[in-house]
């Protein structure tokens, strides 16, 4: 099973169809991030405070609006029809590590980088039913999450980061999707205690769910077979394009290894984030971003064996604060390294 993950600035939204349950997994990190508060350092007292809201409640998870299949290329045969066909009960443990840094300017002139801790989370997911037509039913929760203490990193940030993160472990639910990977229904379980501002983000994940998939080609494909998926996605109210771009390199007793693709951009918009200052105007200038990566999937198991993927996004917004004709420009360059283990 593949994932959406996405953060705001970027993030990624991607891998492999089937991806609502490490998505689970992607969004526990992207709330926990979504709790830290910056340091003083690297927000100066020139700084306007809606930059120092937007840096904070930026992250985000994606909302498909529309999705476009186009088989490119069916590759050589012999050709076969990829579906997912797990089997009931069926349990997989995931890890997932991931890696970030993000490098900021305010006014074109450069801020101090945000480093992150390496941060190494675990999923859990089963299979609970099958039904006739094809359709998955599984549960999936985050079980354990953790960060790596660098010295690169200060440990103030580790620290918060670590107790932050802590607070989303039991954050799951349990989902439906179709053999292709579509997921058709699903709801989120919340942890007791877990931090309010994180609630709204969960719901939005909630509400959104179904509209969150990548489907396989309906048509059999064989090796070297390509198809791209294009969508209009709403980022934390930011309106972008995405293209996926899948090739199938190699398909073994129902083992597919798929190298992955994706290219993201937004048109000069208005945004209006939750937790934005009253009264202020948050404009988009540019978004572009890209990323790459491979996958090795089982076909008859829901999660990879093993994936790898890395995406680079640059973000220049433009912010005036209520009451002030000054117009402040701040620009993101966000850069995201993933890998994940999965066993039985």
């Amino acid at each position: 099973m593949g994932t959406v993950i996405v953060l705001t600035n970027a993030f990624l939204k991607i891998l492999f169809t089937m991806k609502k349950t490490l998505f689970t997994g992607s969004a526990c990190l992207l709330l926990a991030i979504g709790t830290l508060k910056p340091a003083p350092a690297e927000i100066t007292t020139q700084t306007p405070s809606v930059i120092a809201q937007l840096t904070n409640d930026s992250l985000q998870p994606v909302a498909t609006v529309e999705e476009e299949v186009e088989l490119l290329d069916p590759g050589t045969e012999p050709r076969q029809e990829l579906r997912f066909q797990p089997q009931v009960n069926l349990k997989q443990t995931t890890i997932m590590t991931m890696n970030m840094n993000m490098a900021m300017s305010l006014a074109g002139n450069p801020m101090s980088g945000v480093n992150l801790p390496t941060t190494v989370m675990t999923m859990e997911t089963i299979v609970t039913k099958v039904d006739a037509n094809g359709d998955i039913h599984y549960q999936s929760s985050c079980t354990d999450a953790d960060v790596v203490v660098d010295a690169t990193v200060p440990p103030e940030v580790s620290k918060t980061m670590k107790e932050q993160i802590k607070q989303i472990i039991g954050l799951g639910g349990s989902f439906v999707a179709d053999n292709r990977g579509r997921t058709k229904q699903g709801n989120f379980v919340i942890p007791e205690g877990i931090d309010e501002r994180i609630k709204p983000m969960i719901k939005q994940l909630s509400n959104s769910l179904e509209q969150l998939s990548y489907p396989l080609p309906e048509a059999a494909v064989g090796i070297g077979a390509k198809w791209q998926v294009s969508n209009l996605l709403n980022l934390n109210s930011m309106n972008l394009t995405q293209t996926a771009n899948y090739e199938l390199v190699s398909l073994e007793d129902d083992v597919a290894i798929l190298e992955v693709s994706i290219q993201q951009q937004a048109d000069s918009q208005e945004l209006k984030p939750p937790g934005m200052p009253a009264g202020a105007i948050l404009t988009l200038n540019s978004y572009d971003a890209q990323g790459q990566g491979n996958v090795k999937m089982p076909l008859k198991q829901l999660m990879p064996i093993s994936s790898n993927f890395s995406m680079t996004s640059n973000t220049q917004v433009q912010v005036k604060q209520a009451g002030s004709n000054e117009e402040t420009v701040m620009g993101t360059k966000l850069s995201m390294e993933m890998t994940l283990e999965s066993e039985l």
